[in-house]
């Protein structure tokens, strides 16, 4: 017997109620992409709330470490008064992406290359 877990069988007529914030055509784009393409709307709308899932789990816990980040040198800030404005730093999303198993690794073009820095000196 092939039985849902509850709350299935209405989640599944209610996809069609709200757009997901991963467009249905990125998600088709995606999958086809990678050899999954899938010609039922519900599928391909499941995966986009997945999807979601997923990018607003990474972002909450790229602000939380950006939050405990910025904790340590609030004070001194304050002082200088300085009026508080987060910033999402590339460090914070490489930590929380690590803690899905997502490893960032930076571009050539960011890494510090003394052959590309011209100085000119006076003549």
């Amino acid at each position: 017997m092939n039985t849902l877990p509850d709350g299935t069988s209405e989640l599944i007529e209610r996809l069609d109620e709200q757009p997901p914030l991963v467009p249905d055509e990125l998600t088709q784009y995606i999958l086809g992409k990678s050899g999954q393409g899938s010609s039922d709307p519900r599928v391909t709308r499941l995966i986009s709330l997945a999807g979601q899932r997923f990018i607003s789990a990474v972002v909450n816990e790229t602000l939380q470490l950006c939050k405990t980040r910025e904790t340590a040198s609030k004070r001194q800030l304050k002082q200088g008064g300085y009026v508080e404005k987060r910033v999402l730093m590339t460090e914070d999303l490489s930590k929380a992406l690590k803690e899905y198993g997502v490893h960032l690794r930076r571009p050539q073009f960011y890494l510090d290359d003394d052959s590309r820095v011209e100085t000119s000196a006076p003549k």
